[in-house]
């Protein structure tokens, strides 16, 4: 008995041995498991994240902006008004230059660039899908206060061609002598007759409101 003893210590030491090793198996089949289920979770849960994204975000375009040279100072940035002759000059016959007003910049461009920022006007190429009944697959609607051009005339009513006359009031009715009439520059077109539309801001059309500017047909 007292030789076979350490024998069967040997075998019981083994037994639980092996039993540990067995365990730790199951134990790290478990773990790897768990680690496969929480990647797939992640990975679902990203794709639903940006499933979601791409369902809230907000819809294209299909207009796109362009850069034009300004009607109004042909490009230069600058230009100079003259008042127009109502015989407020005394009859004077000289050279009326001096009487000329510059404008710079320009009142009418991108801060005297000689250019302006607007919607490009130009029909697209036709989608796969099906266009809008509004504006069919541009995305705009031209303003129909301005007729596409982004300018107005002005909207003062003394403004004549960007100048205010005013008729001088003599004193006395009978009276033969007669002065001639004021002239001043118009405070809201500057002397150039013309201003901003103010419906389409300049840009000469606006987003079309039932496609929201996609120019498809939405559901």
């Amino acid at each position: 008995m007292e030789a076979g003893t350490p024998r069967l210590r040997q075998v019981v030491l083994l037994t639980r041995i092996c039993g540990t090793i067995r365990s730790m198996k199951k134990i790290s089949r478990i773990v790897v498991v768990l680690a496969f289920a929480a990647v797939e979770a992640v990975a679902a849960d990203s794709a639903q994240k940006d499933s979601d994204a791409s369902t809230n975000a907000p819809p294209k375009i299909a207009a796109s902006k362009v850069r034009i040279k300004c009607a109004v100072c042909r490009g230069r940035g600058s230009l100079t008004v003259r008042p127009p002759d109502h015989g407020q000059y005394g009859g004077r016959i000289e050279s009326r230059s001096h009487w000329d007003i510059k404008l710079d910049p320009c009142p009418i461009c991108d801060r005297g660039h000689g250019y302006r920022i607007v919607w490009d006007l130009a029909q697209p190429e036709p989608s796969t899908e099906p266009p809008c009944m509004s504006c069919g697959w541009s995305g705009l609607v031209q303003c129909r206060k301005c007729l596409a051009s982004g300018l107005v005339k002005c909207t003062n009513r003394d403004c004549k061609d960007g100048w205010i006359v005013t008729k001088a009031q003599s004193a006395y009715r009978r009276s033969s002598s007669r002065k001639p009439p004021t002239v001043t520059q118009c405070r809201e077109c500057k002397g150039v007759g013309k201003i901003i539309c103010p419906e389409c801001k300049g840009m000469r059309a606006e987003l079309c409101k039932r496609c929201f500017g996609t120019g498809r047909k939405l559901k």
